[in-house]
């Protein structure tokens, strides 16, 4: 079965206000694209990316080994005249790999997992554990302040999952888990710097798509923002933060019940 994505760049109009890239699947001649429809006929909107600074994305053709790459540019035009940085006006995203994968609906999603080549910048593995059971004492790690943080969630009989990234200033990204409706929240109103805009604080959400009940994260963390993908790059998220002093702890604890944290790996990354 072969398959065409049409990304389409819309500003405003995203999912959580002003820039964003949309996608169709569909069937393309060469001449006339054709979109899948649901079960009920209509083209379903979906989004490329869950967070509010995911636009113009772009991708590159002759890739290595088939590879379909992308990357976009993270900012959000609501506010990226205002960002509170000096000489600096927003960077690129990730380079990401897209695939294809059906969902319990039926219907053929896009998967975003970050570039293989992005291992080679991994620096030093700081802390590995092959499992944490979650309660409502919270469980807490340094982190460096360019990171990459692995792990595997299974909500057990819990009703949700908090994963904070925290500073000593009590900046914080709080990111839940509701195992109820299989999402991910994006808490960045309390993040650091966010009053330059009314715009700018935000939580943001993005559908999971877990096939079993149980879900991953692979969270990059650099000075000015944090990409979050999900297990097999089944959504992403992308948003802009600005701590005035990096986080420095990773914190973690369940809400209703236990939970169940597996392969909880956190690395430095080498800034290039």
């Amino acid at each position: 079965e072969k398959k065409w994505v049409l990304l389409c760049n819309l500003n405003p109009g995203g999912p959580f206000g002003g820039s964003a890239t949309q996608y169709f699947v569909g069937d393309f001649d060469g001449k006339t694209f054709t979109a899948d429809t649901d079960a009920e006929g209509r083209v379903p909107t979906k989004w490329l990316d869950y967070g509010k600074d995911h636009y113009a994305t772009v991708s590159f053709s002759d890739a290595p080994d088939g590879r379909r790459t992308v990357i976009g540019w993270m900012s959000n035009w609501q506010y990226a005249p205002e960002v509170p940085t000096m000489q600096f006006r927003s960077a690129n995203t990730l380079p990401r790999e897209m695939g294809l994968f059906r969902d319990s609906d039926g219907l053929l999603y896009v998967s975003s997992t970050p570039s293989p080549e992005m291992e080679a910048i991994r620096g030093t593995l700081l802390k590995s554990v092959g499992r944490l059971n979650l309660g409502d004492k919270t469980k807490a790690y340094p982190i460096p302040e360019i990171s990459e943080i692995l792990m595997d969630i299974d909500p057990m009989k819990s009703d949700s999952i908090d994963i904070v990234l925290s500073n000593n200033l009590g900046q914080n990204v709080v990111m839940t888990y509701c195992s109820a409706t299989d999402e991910l929240e994006f808490d960045r109103r309390k993040s650091g710097i966010v009053d330059f805009s009314q715009d700018f604080p935000a939580v943001t959400v993005a559908p999971a798509h877990s096939p079993d009940g149980k879900t991953g994260l692979r969270i990059f963390i650099d000075r000015a923002s944090i990409e979050v993908f999900g297990k097999d790059g089944r959504f992403v998220m992308t948003n802009l933060v600005f701590p005035e002093e990096p986080y420095s702890t990773l914190s973690v604890r369940s809400h209703g019940g236990g939970a169940k944290i597996s392969n909880l790996k956190i690395l430095s990354l080498i800034h290039i």
